[in-house]
């Protein structure tokens, strides 16, 4: 139990992530139990620990496919149907975020042409999770 409040106090943990921490250290019957002690003492939430890397990518400008997967990853669920009322409870409005990024790009990045730019720019928030038709939405938005 020590050791999984000393690994809480750095950052949050899903429960998935936590116990392959305490089953690598003390095997998995420990992890049972102290899994189930960190959830009654509101430890290890793994709705909060979702809520929360959801807002914090969604500030960083990641979009919903790179979150998506980010949460699979860790063992969580990556359902993002909620994503639009995590980010309203969290004050950060999606397309205003990916607009001045993508704002920010094309300012900051030289291309031959202003298609070459264009392709750059949708390449790069694409990588970042965001689905081709925001991308190019706000690429046209920004034009006007």
């Amino acid at each position: 139990m020590d050791y999984a409040l000393r690994v809480l106090t750095r950052k949050d943990y899903f429960e998935s992530e936590m116990r392959e921490k305490i089953t690598e250290h003390f095997g998995a019957e420990a992890a049972d139990e102290t899994i189930e002690r960190l959830k009654e003492y509101g430890y290890v939430d793994d709705v909060k620990c979702r809520s929360f890397l959801i807002s914090a990518r969604l500030r960083n400008g990641y979009g919903i496919y790179r979150i998506s997967a980010e949460l699979r990853e860790k063992g969580a669920e990556d359902d993002l149907s909620d994503i639009d009322e995590i980010a309203k409870a969290n004050n950060i409005d999606r397309q205003a975020v990916l607009k001045e990024a993508v704002s920010r790009f094309m300012e900051a990045k030289k291309a031959d042409s202003e298609y070459d730019l264009k392709q750059k720019c949708i390449a790069h928030f694409y990588r970042k999770g965001h689905p081709f038709s925001e991308i190019e939405k706000t690429i046209r938005e920004l034009e006007i």
